[in-house]
């Protein structure tokens, strides 16, 4: 395998990325694990570098290459793939120190950033996948451009060892969100004007600061998050919608939001203080940030609630606002949708069959659908007023 050495061709090194990630030397003496995703967005291909312990590393560019060089010897898996991709075609380890990225025609840039719980190096590497070779169709069969299309991400919650909520029948929320997820993608990318992004497409667990991190990576339009509702009341039922605030509407939504949020909160989390009150300085930033779409978010929480409610027949127990850590960062409209109380027997039993599960994806997918309808005629040019008099001879 030819691969270019660390003391050649490589150039300065364009970016550094160690702080957070230094570990102590009973942590760098065990060889940490780095399992190696790759995901394709329409303009970008994404590395995703899951470590068993955290490892310092830099990030280096050369030419027709990226290198990520580690401090400490790491255990690859998988150790290097071939990709159908102009803008990296090919990675591989070299040792058990240096992976390298094999850029190609398509690639222009690259962006990388930082994850935890557990520690993960994400890398962007941006371009453009036009000189891929495709065969030509006939202009009624060819695909709507990507530029064209709105992109939705559903985030199925929970995941891998986050369960999530049980119902007395032993159904599982993670397994519900992930079904329903798939499913409303399937019906949502019937419409050539929509593309659609899983946050998670098998039972794996997906941190919640990831989750929007996929969304804005992918420049999504919307970000929908699928939950299952639970209670101590077993006769609770019907759904609930939620956008981003800071201030929980009440301690239902306060108590919800802290459930759905555990294991989120880091260490190096910062607390102030507003009107008396202790809070996550992240969530305050970020609940600032959200109200240039709280509009949207709004409108799009009615429409889900409006049309889980109509189909599904359940009890209209009203939209809400909470501190969702899974909304905190998104830079679109966001909304959870917790669709029904897995703790409530009935409710449990109702999804446990296919068509309920799809009564509720076509509500979710008419809201959508009415949702994006909005925006498109919000961002059409105004027709033109007709001039006084105009027609006349």
């Amino acid at each position: 395998m030819n691969i270019p050495s660390a003391a050649g061709r490589l150039a300065p090194a364009l970016l550094l990325l160690s702080l957070g990630a230094i570990a102590g030397p009973t942590a760098l003496a065990q060889r940490a694990t780095v399992q190696v995703r790759v995901d394709e967005a329409p303009a970008s291909t994404r590395f995703v570098l899951s470590h068993s312990s955290p490892v310092a590393y830099e990030i280096r560019r050369g030419e027709g290459h990226i290198v990520i060089v580690y401090a400490a010897p790491v255990r690859p898996e998988p150790k290097e793939a071939d990709l159908d991709d102009t803008i990296v075609y090919r990675y591989a380890f070299d040792g058990d120190r240096r992976l390298v990225l094999f850029t190609g025609p398509g690639f222009r840039a690259f962006e990388s950033f930082e994850l935890r719980n557990p520690f993960r190096i994400v890398v962007d590497l941006q371009g453009n996948r036009g000189e891929r070779a495709v065969p030509a169709v006939p202009p009624e069969l060819a695909p709507v451009r990507p530029a064209d299309r709105r992109i939705v991400v559903i985030d199925p919650g929970h995941g891998g060892i986050e369960t999530g909520a049980t119902g007395p029948g032993g159904m599982v929320e993670k397994d519900v969100t992930l079904d329903l997820a798939r499913r409303l993608k399937r019906a949502l990318e019937r419409d050539r004007r929509l593309e659609v992004v899983l946050t998670r497409d098998e039972d794996r667990l997906v941190g919640l600061d990831e989750r929007t991190a996929i969304a804005n990576h992918n420049r999504a339009d919307l970000f929908l998050s699928i939950h299952m509702n639970a209670a101590s009341r077993a006769t609770a039922h019907g759904a609930e919608t939620y956008f981003l605030s800071a201030d929980a509407t009440d301690d239902a939504a306060r108590t919800l939001a802290a459930l759905e949020n555990r294991g989120a909160e880091r260490g190096d989390d910062v607390v102030v203080t507003v009107d008396g009150e202790q809070r996550n300085l992240q969530l305050v930033l970020w609940d600032l940030a959200q109200n240039q779409y709280l509009a949207e978010s709004s409108a799009l929480a009615e429409s889900m609630q409006r049309h889980l409610n109509e189909l599904t027949g359940t009890r209209d127990r009203g939209v809400r606002q909470a501190p969702f850590r899974v909304l905190m960062g998104a830079t679109m409209p966001a909304v959870l949708v917790e669709v029904g109380f897995v703790t409530n027997p009935e409710e449990e039993t109702k999804f446990r069959t296919d068509a309920y599960r799809e009564q509720v994806v076509q509500a979710m997918t008419r809201a959508v659908h009415e949702f994006v309808e909005a925006v498109d005629r919000l961002s059409r040019p105004a027709s033109p007023a007709a001039a006084p008099g105009a027609g006349a001879p």
